[in-house]
């Protein structure tokens, strides 16, 4: 007999919009092995109640995205060190009984930086949000030698947290309570452009900005357009979530080798990420 496929997740509130499943079904393809991933629209007042059926209904793991990166923590049974570092996750696996959580957004951050060509050394950068995708590029960005990383959103409490769990780590990131004159590096780690809130308005960007990373991916948002508009290479969130993608399948299966891992990659990327 066949085994089942492996039962997979996604918890988040929205997930509709989500191209996880379509992703995680090319990588069941490239792995020949089944999969069933499935979107769960999961209110935070039911988050315990949806992690307790990863517990008991068989599930491999999940993904999370928002509003529960940070939330979920507290319903799981431990963390990987770069998950306790960062203070997110957005995998999940079931472990000898024990649920892990595990962070890949910030490494499929760098893979993307990467990707596009920009290097994170020694740059000044700048982080519009205070949320569990802020803290994966906070850390990624700190991790990849830059010489400051500022943090700006919309609630200063929540900035001022993230700015201290981060310089804790890497002394040069801080929180802004205004926008800093210049920056190399802008990222937006907030909803904004993303379904529900694509007709929001999108955080400024400026002159002398090199490379404007917008984490919504799939579109041109405000953002970017406004930053094209100033002269900077734009890149959305669609290659980030390739790469992570990638991350979140070794964190459940193991790991994919060097040769696989690039092969794969490429065909990924030639699929989902647009010129």
């Amino acid at each position: 007999m066949r085994p089942p496929p492996a039962k997979l997740a996604l918890l988040g509130q929205p997930v509709a919009h989500s191209l996880s499943p379509r992703l995680m079904t090319e990588l069941g393809c490239l792995a020949r092995r089944k999969a069933a991933y499935r979107p769960c629209t999961v209110a935070p007042e039911r988050l315990a109640f949806a992690v307790g059926l990863l517990r008991t209904a068989g599930f491999v793991g999940a993904n999370v995205t928002a509003p529960h990166k940070i939330s979920v923590i507290a319903h799981l049974d431990r963390l990987t060190p770069e998950a306790r570092r960062i203070g997110a996750v957005n995998a999940v696996k079931m472990s000898r009984g024990k649920l892990v959580g595990h962070n890949t957004d910030a490494a499929g951050f760098a893979d993307a930086l990467g990707e596009a060509g920009f290097s994170a050394k020694g740059c000044e950068a700048l982080i519009f949000g205070a949320g569990g995708a802020a803290r994966a590029v906070a850390f990624a960005l700190g991790r990849l030698k830059a010489r400051e990383v500022s943090i700006c959103a919309r609630r200063p409490q929540r900035a001022r947290a993230l700015a201290r769990d981060m310089a804790a780590l890497f002394p040069r990131t801080a929180f802004r309570s205004a926008r800093p004159a210049a920056a190399e590096l802008a990222v937006n780690a907030t909803p904004l452009g993303r379904f529900p809130h694509d007709r929001s308005p999108a955080p400024a960007s400026w002159p002398g900005c090199q490379l404007a990373f917008d984490l919504v991916y799939g579109r041109r948002t405000a953002f970017l357009r406004q930053a094209q508009g100033l002269g900077a290479q734009t890149i959305d969130g669609t290659s980030m979530l390739v790469f992570q993608a990638l991350r979140s399948w070794e964190f459940w299966f193991g790991p994919l080798g060097a040769e696989r891992r690039g092969l794969w990659k490429k065909r990924l990327m030639r699929k989902w990420t647009r010129p």
